[in-house]
Order: structure tokens, then sequence, then C-alpha cells
């Protein structure tokens, strides 16, 4: 600690003595954001989104001209097409408020991951400028991330918490992340004397991370928390980063806050075509039916496949009804009067045959004749 203080005070001497040099609220930062996405099975599809692996990667360049680093105070992520995320409050149970929070002991890492270990979603890694200073000698990277299950907002948008540590300021934040849309909006706190965030590194579910020197093991325990498609390559990111000063500990905004754009970025995929898997089953039927007569049917029809399955009819004794399309993971009920022929007093089993492009599945059900 106390190596630490002397060398923020050599880094704050050296920012007063280049603090005539340029202004830090101009110093010329660009930006960039990109996104990796991957299917956890190693496949991604046209239609269907599947479990996909995640990383963000945001950074700031500074010209090495400027004596200091504009601080990043948020970053909204636009995520490519046909992504998105599905927290599991079930797998993967909301981390509270009252569980963790800004008046929570941040810098006892350890305590934080036992306070919300089920929630964990993903985690990574950050580099700081101390004190903003834009100098080699004030870049640390050994902060650590770790994301958690936020739930939802009362309009049904995904929410994030995301730790942040250092173990060589002993300093922890919490960086609260919504998305909406496809943008992922993610506030970052005013750290220590104003540091200045160069990059952080997120990864969902990500593997296991490991740091022992400070407790640390965890890993993203949900591997359906973010779900992908690939309709058409390339996937394109694009994101919006706001920069400024601000008071520290108190965060009040110093000058004006700068917006920067960083130039899209694209990740080529492969979509393939996948199948279509129907299932079917009947959901309504009558206790009884005259013989020769029609009798009323409901069929449950859900597509399980990876593509949408087309021309879809169903078929029940004398009579063939029209479903149309039904895309993956879509279900229809049908209702269809089918015919019952039989003796009276004497149960029937009835076949219905749901058929599409190249697929089909049955459903049957027993009816009494009267």
């Amino acid at each position: 600690m106390k190596h630490l203080k002397n060398t923020l005070a050599f880094l704050l001497a050296a920012t007063v003595s280049l603090a005539f040099a340029s202004s830090a609220g101009a110093a010329g930062e660009t930006v960039t954001a990109t996104t990796s996405i991957s299917g956890m099975g190693g496949k991604l599809f046209k239609e269907k989104q599947v479990a996909a692996r995640l990383n963000i990667h945001a950074e700031v360049t500074t010209p090495d001209t400027s004596p200091q680093v504009l601080p990043m105070k948020n970053v909204k992520v636009t995520f490519p097409a046909g992504m998105a995320i599905r927290p599991n409050n079930s797998k993967t149970p909301v981390c509270s408020d009252s569980k963790l929070s800004n008046t929570s002991n941040l810098s006892n890492p350890s305590g934080v991951v036992a306070s919300c270990s089920r929630s964990v979603v993903g985690s990574g890694t950050a580099a700081i400028y101390l004190a903003k200073v834009n100098l080699p000698t004030a870049l640390i990277t050994d902060p650590i991330l770790i994301a958690f299950n936020a739930g939802y907002t009362g309009s049904g948008q995904p929410r994030i918490k995301i730790y942040g540590y250092s173990k060589t300021t002993n300093v922890g934040i919490l960086m609260n992340g919504t998305l909406k849309g496809s943008v992922l909006s993610m506030a970052v706190p005013v750290l220590s004397n104003d540091s200045a965030v160069k990059y952080f590194d997120l990864n969902f579910p990500g593997g296991r991370l490991d740091r022992e020197d400070i407790g640390v093991h965890v890993r993203g325990l949900d591997p359906n928390y973010v779900q992908a498609r690939c309709a058409s390559s390339p996937l394109k990111t694009n994101a919006v980063f706001d920069l400024g000063e601000r008071t520290y500990p108190a965060g009040t905004d110093v000058g004006q806050t700068t917006r920067v754009a960083s130039p899209e970025t694209m990740q080529s995929c492969v979509g393939l075509a996948g199948h279509a898997k129907l299932k079917a089953k009947v959901v309504k039927k009558p206790r009884a039916v005259r013989n020769g007569g029609r009798g009323f049917f409901r069929v449950y029809v859900r597509n399980y496949g990876t593509a949408t399955a087309k021309g879809v009819y169903l078929f029940a004794p004398s009579v063939k009804k029209k479903v149309g399309w039904i895309a993956p993971g879509v279900a229809r009920t049908i209702g269809i009067r089918a015919r019952v022929r039989g003796r009276k007093g004497h149960s029937r089993t009835i076949r219905f045959t749901v058929k599409g492009n190249g697929v089909s599945a049955s459903a049957f059900a027993r009816v009494r004749v009267k």
C-alpha cells in the first residue's frame, strides 16, 4: 500500500507538470469495440438461436502526446443482429441489491463472490491508468471482472451487474448494465483518483477465472445466457463511448462529456440451414362420437428443430387442413374435425399426422364410438 501511495504521488506530480502541454478534456481519444460470437456446440444456424459464447472488448486509445487519459463513463454496445441475452433466474438466481450493492464491502473479492456465487454468468479482465496519467508506468493490468445475473427491469429488459477489483489498488467497483433491444449500456462509476479504463474484456459464459492470490475461483454457470444465430455474414458491432472527468469520490462531472463512436467492426460467420423437427400431441378430444360422424380435436404442434417447417398440413381421417409455416421454437394449436368410424360402444384410435417439406410427426387419440 505504501508503494501504491508513492506511485500515485509520482503520477499526480507528473500530471501537474504536463498539464500545460494540453487539456485533459480534449485528448483526441479513439475507441474500439468488438464482439466475438461462436456457438457453444461449434455451430450457428441461419434461423434458430442457439447457446453461444460471447466476448466483448472495449478499448480507449490516447495519443502519446496527451498527458492524461479521459476516463470511460459509459459504453453502449450495439450487438449484431440475431444475438440475445436471456437470463434464466432458475439457473442463475438474481443477484439482488440486498446481496450486492455499492454499500457492500467491494474491497473483499472473495466475499463479493460468496454473496452471489450462484449468479455468475461471465468473467473478464481490465486495465486502467492510475490517476488517468498517460504513462506506461501508470498502467495496471491486474483488475478482474465478474458478471452476475441481475434479472430483468420492470419492462422486461435484461440487467447485469459487473464487479471489478484490482489487487494493486485494493479497490472494488460495481458497474450496472441494461440491455435495451440490441444495445447493452454499461455505466462505469468513478474510479480511485478518477483513474481511466484502458480496456475491458468480458466473456460469457467464459472459462474458469482462478485468482488464488485474491481467493477468487469462478466461471459462468449458464451456457444458455447468450444465444445467437447467423442469418447473414458478417456480424456487425457498433459502440458509443462517453468519456469525461469526475471528482473522486463524489463522481460529480467536471467539464463536458465527450462522446466518441467506435468504427463498425465485423465478424464473418457461417449460418447452417438446419432442419425442422416437428412433434405433435392431441390436447383436446370429444368424449364420444357417433359412428361416421365428425368430432372436434385440437392438435398441438411444435417445431423443435433449427429451421422453418414449410408447407405444413395436418391430416386426419377424411380431412386435410393447411397449417402453413412453423418457425424454429414456434408452436401452433390447430383445431380440426375428424371423422370417426367404429363399432358402437367400442373405442377407436384416431391418428393425426402433420407433414411439411421433408418432415412429419404423428399424434393419437382414443375416442369412444356411440
